[in-house]
């Protein structure tokens, strides 16, 4: 094995995120902000792993994932291909890439169809995209955990316009909303 650094789960599940999310959208750009929301997601439905979430500027956020991705760079487990070094982050699987999978290989083919199946629907979102649907997910879960609301909805929306103010317009949190009702994440 080529790897320098110690493996867990965790840091395979980032590297198959961009890999997965590269090859379902070859022309998409996987960088900070993605990978901190399809991890959400894939934390939502139920994908193992040890990652926290709190709200931060642009939605739910792990200071681990951030710390992990550095690890996977430096060990050339996955690369960034972006070409504004520092501002913008293009991540795509590195040449040790396939170190890590195989020791993963696994639980990687046990979640692999989830995986997908986030990387799919989200992939090719704006990164304010992915910031709306991923606040708007947490307030509800946030709102849901609490207990108590007749509307689970307005409620959910009253705290994301607590946390994003107007930075989103009503028309726009409303349709997403709906999306994540859609998907089944939310309640109606």
């Amino acid at each position: 094995m080529t790897l320098t650094l110690d493996y867990r789960w965790e840091h395979a599940l980032i590297a198959a995120t961009v890999e997965a999310a590269k090859r379902r959208c070859p022309d998409c750009s996987i960088g900070r902000t993605a990978i901190q929301k399809l991890l959400y997601f894939m934390n939502v439905l139920g994908v193992p792993m040890k990652y926290s979430f709190e709200i931060h500027h642009y939605g739910p956020f792990c200071a681990d994932i951030m710390y992990d991705v550095e690890w996977l760079l430096e060990d050339q487990v996955i690369e960034d291909q972006s070409h504004e070094q520092g501002r913008y982050s293009s991540y795509v699987p590195g040449a040790h890439w396939s170190d890590l999978s195989e020791a993963f290989k696994d639980q990687l083919e046990s979640h692999q169809q989830l995986i997908f199946s986030v990387c799919d629907a989200l992939n090719d979102l704006s990164p304010e995209t992915l910031e709306l649907i991923a606040t708007l997910d947490f307030c509800y879960r946030w709102v849901r955990a609490r207990g108590g609301c007749d509307s689970r909805r307005d409620a959910a929306i009253e705290k994301f316009k607590q946390i994003k103010k107007d930075k989103f317009t009503d028309a726009q949190i409303h349709h997403w909303y709906d999306v994540l009702v859609k998907a089944q994440l939310v309640e109606a």
